[in-house]
Formats: C-alpha cells, sequence, structure tokens
C-alpha cells in the first residue's frame, strides 16, 4: 500500500487526540494543561480542545483542585478489554453484590493512577443514606481505604510513587504526616485490609482489600464504604475480613494463587 494512501485517510484531529491521551497513560499520574502542550508539542488551546472531548467520551478525567487531567474510566475499561488478565469489572461485579446485598452497604472498585486512586464501579447501598462517590471519580489515594490497600500490598520502595510530597487534610481526622501514614500502610498489610475512619469524607468508614492478577501484582482494590454512624467498633474486624475474603474470591477469578503457609 503506497504511504501517501494511508496518509491520506488519517484524521489528523483524532491522531492528535489519541497522542494526548497516550501522553497521559505513559505518565502514570496526573498532568497539567501546560505539561501535556510541552510534552505532544502541540499548543495549548488545540490541547484544550482534545482533552474537553476526551473527558466527554470518559477517557480522561478533570480535577479542579490541582487543575490537572488523568485518565477516566473509559480508558481502563479498554485496557481491561485488551488484556484479558485485567479484566477486573467483570471478575469483581458479582462478588461485589454479594457483598452490598450481605451487608447493606456501598462496595466500591477502584485502581491505582499515580497519586490518585479511580472509581471504576460501585455496588450502590439501597440504604437511603449512603456516601457522595460516584464511577470515574478519583480521590488522593493516601486518604483512602481503597488506595491504602493498594499501596500497602505494593514493593516498600513503590510507596512513594503514589504518595505525594505533602499531605493535605481533606477532614479533620486526615493523616497528615508521612510517618503516621507509612505506620498505618504497615498495619495494613499486617492485618490484611486498610481503615479509614473520616479522612476521605466527613462521617465516612471505609474498609477496603488489594485484588492481585496471576502474578501477584496489585491490580485494583475493592472497598465497603458506610457511614460511621452504622458501623461500631465491633463490627469493623467481621466487615474487615468479609472485604479481605472478597477481593481474594476476585483475584482467584484473575488466576491469582496465594502463597500457602507452613
Amino acid at each position: 500500500m503506497p504511504d501517501d494512501f494511508s496518509s491520506s485517510y488519517v484524521i489528523q484531529p483524532v491522531l492528535k487526540a489519541l497522542h494526548v491521551l497516550k501522553c497521559l497513560g505513559d505518565a502514570g499520574r496526573e498532568l497539567s494543561l501546560a505539561e501535556i502542550s510541552r510534552l505532544v508539542g502541540l499548543p495549548k488551546p488545540s490541547v484544550y480542545k482534545y482533552l474537553h472531548t476526551l473527558k466527554e467520551a470518559g477517557f480522561v478525567l478533570y480535577d479542579s483542585q490541582c487543575e490537572c487531567y488523568g485518565l477516566g474510566p473509559s480508558a481502563w475499561s479498554l485496557g481491561r478489554t485488551v488484556d484479558p488478565s485485567l479484566r477486573v469489572r467483570e471478575a469483581a461485579w458479582p462478588i461485589m453484590q454479594q457483598l452490598r446485598d450481605r451487608f447493606g452497604e456501598t462496595i466500591n472498585l477502584g485502581v491505582l493512577h499515580g497519586e490518585r486512586v479511580v472509581y471504576l464501579e460501585m455496588a450502590v447501598s439501597r440504604r437511603a443514606l449512603r456516601l457522595r462517590a460516584t464511577v470515574g471519580a478519583h480521590d488522593p489515594a493516601y486518604s483512602t481505604a481503597l488506595g491504602r490497600a493498594m499501596i500497602a500490598f505494593l514493593p516498600r520502595e513503590q510507596w512513594a510513587k503514589h504518595i505525594p510530597k505533602r499531605l493535605t487534610r481533606r477532614t479533620s481526622l486526615t493523616i497528615a504526616s508521612h510517618q503516621e501514614l507509612y505506620m498505618e500502610l504497615i498495619a495494613t498489610r499486617k492485618r490484611g485490609y486498610a481503615v479509614e475512619r473520616g479522612e476521605n469524607e466527613a462521617g465516612a468508614l471505609c474498609i477496603g482489600a488489594p485484588i492481585f492478577d496471576r502474578d501477584g501484582r496489585v491490580v485494583a482494590a475493592i472497598s465497603l464504604s458506610a457511614p460511621v454512624s452504622r458501623i461500631t467498633p465491633a463490627d469493623e474486624s467481621e466487615l474487615g475480613t468479609a472485604v479481605a475474603e472478597a477481593a481474594q474470591t476476585i483475584s482467584g477469578r484473575l488466576g491469582h494463587a496465594p502463597m500457602a503457609t507452613a
């Protein structure tokens, strides 16, 4: 096929938009408009239009607090389609529904993207009082049970990649000390699940556990979230065990076989 034939069928705006999307994926973190413009070598007004279009299609998320962009749920969904081992939602959804129906609380599924956790799916509580997170939204990984559950089970040398140099308080209860956060991550790894009490959203309690692929890599996490008024301290152990077991079941559906203990 002659070169001029193939180039004549290339839709340049689509090609440039895909370059913008690839730039976000390669970065592994959120980027500002100026950073993306510099990396792809395109003017900021043009990049803004491509980002806005990709955002409308769900491939990009915009964070107004840091004025930066990251991958959206459609991008993660496409990745799972390409690689069957990463079809996390399909493996997790029936387990999430079972857990939601058992306890009557919302079950979340999320993945790490840089310093943030992106919510891929939710089995929403049928109760009138429930939390405000939505599919496609994202929160700092360090202040969520989902994020901590994933970070804690990564190799220790990778933790800093997902934790900002400055920890900002989301509520009055948010851990804002790196030393305290690292101690909490160590405790999370020891108990097998993360617990977050009102640190990301006032009045909320979340318990999260990691999901592993066939190679033993952390690819996602699930969490149970509920108003703290509905969860007693005695409930936490039961919920933590149930969430961890559900995460293990999902991991098994992805081909993960935990190492036997002596």
